[in-house]
């Protein structure tokens, strides 16, 4: 287990207003593997995000299928607060704006 293979893992977990996975969308800021530890720190869009609950939950319950045994911790945080600049390229395109440098 190492924050590679975690990132892939939360590229499954979608925001189901946006349809696009948290790691494109700049929701994860850190992922810490210790031995069987991980504590992923995640944000959302807004901190008024009617799906932040449900979007960390999906998050935890996909790590703990992932990495079977492991002790899995998903963390809340809006410091800093997410701004469109996190957006992956790939993001950008589906969502229309314009891509960066």
């Amino acid at each position: 287990m190492n924050p590679s293979s975690v990132a892939s893992a939360l590229s499954h977990v979608f925001d189901p207003e946006l349809g696009i996975d948290v790691v494109s969308l700049g929701l994860v800021y850190s992922i810490d593997c210790v031995a069987n530890d991980m504590t992923v720190a995640m944000t959302t869009t807004s901190a008024s995000c009617p799906m932040g609950p449900a979007i960390l939950q999906d998050a935890a319950v996909i790590l703990h299928r992932a990495f079977p045994g492991a002790t899995v911790s998903v963390e809340f945080t809006d410091e800093p607060a997410w701004h469109p600049d996190m957006l992956s390229q790939q993001a950008r395109s589906i969502l229309g704006l314009p891509m960066t440098a």
